[in-house]
């Protein structure tokens, strides 16, 4: 079954105003192969992790059902992406405009992390347009056993839907404090403004919801027990204010 999951984002402890963001979440296509799309106004963040050591590649479509279908294509070998359309049974070619912009490429261990934007609508096209808003998308995927791009065979390749869900709205931000912050057990937030009450919600690395409260000053704690170690994401909204923490649980 495939998840909706929440965007997430990393703030600091500086102002800013939040965009209208839409995402599918982080989703697991096959093995280490996973996939995540953000939009917004303007512009698409592909997050797109795989084998360190192989080539992989994942399509858009409004409705793709196999590898063949003249698909937009995003594909990497490791070093290289390339923008690429199916044309048939054959290595997607590539497209004359390379429209998306690698933002980073990063290995830990055995997977590979690429990160790449490009415009919600480029214009050309041979490329896919990316709505900002809530929806659905159909993805095509593929990875091989080398880099070397080659004939993937049919349990290296898919095709899924994913849920476009909205991430974050248009608010200003909430400034709090939270400590003891790493924490084995309880979290205490503590809004600078002294509203009467908020919503806090806690999210794992993967956009999972597992901590949900309403605090007040009088009760103004999160429990971490029965929680893995790790990082988390903390979002406390009070009235028209939203703000985002990174919590460790030891």
């Amino acid at each position: 079954m495939i998840k909706k999951l929440l965007l997430f984002f990393l703030t600091s402890s500086t102002c800013m105003t939040y965009a209208q963001t839409f995402s599918t979440g982080t989703q697991v296509l096959k093995d280490d192969l996973s996939v995540n799309i953000e939009t917004n106004a303007t512009t698409t963040t592909l997050t797109l992790t795989g084998p360190s050591n192989a080539w992989f590649a994942v399509g858009f479509d409004d409705n793709a059902t196999n590898m063949f279908s003249s698909t937009d294509v995003f594909r990497t070998d490791g070093t290289t992406i390339t923008d690429a359309r199916t044309v048939g049974n054959q290595l997607p070619p590539a497209d004359p405009s390379q429209d998306w912009s690698l933002t980073s490429n990063t290995v830990s261990g055995s997977v590979r992390t690429i990160i790449a934007t490009r415009a919600n609508n480029t214009g050309d096209s041979n490329d896919f347009v990316f709505s900002n808003s809530a929806g659905s998308m159909a993805v095509i995927w593929a990875y091989g056993a080398s880099t070397t791009y080659g004939y993937h065979g049919g349990v290296n390749r898919g095709a899924t839907t994913l849920g476009v869900t909205l991430g974050v709205e248009n608010l200003e931000v909430l400034d709090f404090k939270t400590y003891p912050n790493p924490s084995a057990d309880i979290v205490t937030i503590q809004l600078i403004n002294d509203f009467e009450e908020a919503n806090v919600s806690l999210y794992d690395f993967s956009g999972r919801l597992v901590r949900e409260k309403s605090i007040n000053s009088f009760d103004n704690g999160i429990n971490l027990e029965g929680l893995g170690s790790g990082i988390y994401l903390m979002k406390v909204r009070s009235e028209d204010k939203l703000g985002v923490r990174r919590i460790i649980k030891k």
